[in-house]
């Protein structure tokens, strides 16, 4: 019988993770620490005592740096529509490099909306895109209008 069709059984308990327990996130209000201890891999002081976890959550109304990005996508999609494709471009090159400086600098986990890599990976990948699509809107042989 598995764990979910055996009733009145003892709960499963989780496997050992090899990820440090700084870097779960509890989106569920649960507390980290409670209930049973879990083995948390050597996350501890060297006087035993558990490493605190950052608090990180994955509601949606905690994560304004998703929010915003979608809003400035939705915004270069309005301006495309409304006055032209280069000045869409230019709008979402803007939204790509404030998001890159943003993941650059912001200290701690990041900002959780946008952060998906390590730091230096994420900031590429947002600010490469942001050149590269500023220099396509003023390509030669790009007519504005």
């Amino acid at each position: 019988m598995s764990d979910v069709t055996a009733h009145g059984a003892a709960p499963h308990r989780p496997r050992a993770s090899i990820v440090p327990s700084w870097h779960h996130v509890h989106d569920d209000g649960e507390q980290p620490g409670a209930g049973p201890a879990p083995d948390r891999g050597g996350d501890e002081t060297p006087t035993g005592q558990p490493v605190p976890e950052p608090t990180v959550s994955l509601a949606p109304s905690r994560q304004p740096a998703m929010w915003l990005v979608l809003l400035g996508v939705g915004l270069a999609t309005a301006v495309a529509l409304l006055i032209d494709a280069r000045a869409a471009s230019l709008v979402l090159s803007g939204v790509l490099a404030v998001a890159g400086v943003c993941r650059a600098v912001i200290p701690g986990p990041g900002p959780v909306g946008i952060t998906v890599r390590s730091r230096g990976l994420d900031t590429f990948f947002f600010l490469a895109p942001a050149v590269v699509i500023a220099f396509l809107a003023f390509a030669p042989g790009v007519k504005p209008g």
